[in-house]
């Protein structure tokens, strides 16, 4: 009885749940202008640089290299300016690409 009745509120947890509503799609922009890596662009928001601000690390098809996009003012209103390649012992990352 004890499994019947925690299914039961589990599983109206999940027909409660909403569904996510998504807006239309809005470009990323860095020093005034869009962000561009060609095609491919593998973007990911994380606090990269420990800061407590979300950044932007992308990857991108071309060379298969990373990019960093350190932001600059609030996790709210992101504002990116320039880039630098991700690199380790002074040599830019890369991953393989077809």
């Amino acid at each position: 009885m004890r499994k019947a009745v925690s299914a039961v509120i589990l599983l109206s947890g999940f027909v409660m749940a909403s569904a996510p509503i998504f807006g239309p799609y809005s470009w990323i922009d860095a020093t005034g202008g869009r962000i561009d890596v060609g095609y491919y662009g593998a973007p990911c928001i994380v606090d990269w640089n420990g800061d407590g601000l979300k950044d932007l690390v992308l990857g991108q098809f071309s060379y298969g290299k990373i990019r960093f996009y350190a932001n600059s003012d609030s996790n709210d209103s992101p504002v990116f300016t320039g880039f630098s390649y991700i690199q380790s012992d002074g040599v830019d990352i890369t991953l393989p690409y077809c």
